[in-house]
C-alpha cells in the first residue's frame, strides 16, 4: 500500500511540473513576492563557470544568475536583512548570511552543460558554488548551502 501511494504521489508531482513550469519565489523584507521563472531568471545578468563537485562525475559547466544579482533586485541586498533562507521542493532549508554572498558566486544555476536541469537532476534550480575556485568554496558550510530543487529564497534577520 506505501509503494502504491508513494508512486501515486510521485506520479503526481511529476504530472503538476510537466504542466506547469516551476518558478522560484523570492520574498523581501517587505514580505512582497517576486516570481521569477526560467525566462525571468535567463534576463537577469548570467555567468557561468566549470567546477567540479561531489554530487557529479568530473568537471561540469554551470550557468545561471549570481545569487547577489538576484537578492538586489528583491531588495534583499546588505542592510535590507541579515541572512537569506534558501527552502527546497522537498522543504529542506538552508540559510547564508548575507555578507557571505559574493557578487558573482554562489549562483543559482539553470542550466549544467546548456541544458536546462529537470526536477529528478537536482533542477530546475541549483545553488552552485565554483568549488575548485578554492579551499574556502569546499567547507561542510559551503556544500550544506549547495541546495537543490531550490523553490523559495526568503529573507532571513
Amino acid at each position: 500500500m506505501k509503494t502504491t501511494c508513494a508512486a501515486l504521489v510521485l506520479s503526481t508531482l511529476a504530472s503538476l511540473a510537466a504542466a506547469q513550469p516551476l518558478a522560484l519565489r523570492v520574498t523581501g523584507p517587505d514580505q512582497n513576492v517576486m516570481v521569477f521563472d526560467l525566462d525571468a531568471l535567463d534576463a537577469l545578468p548570467q555567468t557561468e563557470f566549470v567546477t567540479g563537485t561531489i554530487w557529479t562525475d568530473g568537471r561540469t559547466r554551470f550557468s545561471g544568475v549570481p545569487l547577489a544579482v538576484l537578492l538586489e533586485r528583491a531588495g534583499l541586498d546588505k542592510g535590507a536583512a541579515e541572512q537569506v533562507e534558501l527552502v527546497a521542493l522537498n522543504d529542506y532549508r538552508v540559510e547564508i548570511p548575507i555578507d557571505e554572498i559574493e557578487p558573482t558566486s554562489p549562483i543559482i544555476a539553470t542550466r549544467v552543460d546548456g541544458e536546462p536541469m529537470p526536477v529528478r537532476e537536482k533542477g530546475p534550480f541549483w545553488v552552485v558554488y565554483p568549488y575548485d575556485a578554492g579551499a574556502q568554496y569546499r567547507t561542510e558550510d559551503i556544500f550544506t548551502r549547495s541546495i537543490w530543487q531550490l523553490a523559495q529564497v526568503r529573507a532571513a534577520r
